[in-house]
């Protein structure tokens, strides 16, 4: 009998912290959602290349010299023009922010920003930084543990790391907040396994559609959009954090689905915060 009076009152307990979520991010979209949006661009892309050609004695080299063999021996990021990247992710952004029914700056009108009456944010992609390598797929290629694709297949792949300061505007205790998010994108791989009946032996085969500089670009722009809806997410989740009973945190993240306009649980988190005193040591 206790043990379900328990039961019974943490379920309660667990709806009523769900149901409090829930009414703040409702209030956070309906009265705290950003009312203006700047965007401040990087001056350049961090480019890096893991791609080692066979060189001798190539530990022995110093390491300026090792990264800049590294550099010119990749297929991708030495051919990715700067601005091409930044603009394009920009635009991402630009239009993600357009399309939720923001008003977004940039650089060049901030006078007017700095002026718009309601809650604003600043957006400061400090840093863009793209590291190409080699990527192993070898381990999804096996039938069965009889008829493993023994030989080593490699694609290209590039790792999009974002970091972005979020600064929020007239609020007095507001602090600048730091945030990381890296995905990856690859060459296109298609490959199955073909049998002979006769032999009873397998076969595989596969074909490979390269990336390209671009298919970098392009994956800038979509990459923006994307962190446009991440953003107003962290956002979101934060407000519902900050505003919770005290004692009590929250047990889920939210998404805001902008074309159903409904609320939706998240189930990652797409920012790892970094925090000063981590970045300090």
């Amino acid at each position: 009998m206790l043990k379900n009076s328990l039961l019974l009152l943490l379920s309660m307990v667990l709806f009523a912290s769900c149901t409090m979520e829930r009414k703040l991010a409702q209030k956070f979209i309906k009265e705290h959602k950003p009312g203006a949006i700047m965007l401040i661009a990087p001056d350049f892309v961090y480019k890096t290349s893991f791609k080692i050609p066979y060189i001798e004695n190539f530990d022995a080299l110093r390491q300026e010299e090792k990264d800049s063999i590294a550099y010119f021996n990749s297929d991708i990021v030495q051919f990715c023009n700067d601005s091409t990247y930044i603009s394009n992710f920009i635009e991402g952004l630009n239009r993600g922010f357009n399309y939720f029914g923001f008003p977004v700056y940039e650089g060049r009108n901030a006078s007017e920003f700095l002026n718009h009456g309601d809650e604003a944010y600043i957006f400061n992609i400090a840093q863009i930084q793209l590291e190409e390598y080699f990527d192993s797929i070898s381990g999804q290629t096996s039938y069965d543990a009889e008829s493993a694709n023994l030989e080593p297949i490699f694609v290209t792949a590039i790792n999009l790391n974002n970091w972005i300061e979020v600064i929020k505007l007239n609020h007095e205790k507001s602090e600048p907040r730091m945030l990381f998010n890296s995905q990856s994108i690859t060459d296109d791989f298609n490959g199955h396994f073909i049998y002979y009946p006769l032999t009873g032996e397998f076969d595989y085969t596969y074909t490979i559609d390269s990336l390209s500089v671009e298919k970098l670009y392009n994956s800038a722009r979509t990459l923006g959009f994307r962190h446009s809806q991440w953003l107003f997410d962290f956002l979101l989740n934060d407000y519902i954090l900050k505003n919770m009973p005290e004692g009590s945190v929250p047990e889920k993240l939210f998404t805001f689905d902008f074309e159903y306009r409904i609320l939706k649980r998240l189930n990652w988190e797409p920012f790892t915060e970094i925090k000063k005193e981590d970045s300090e040591k």
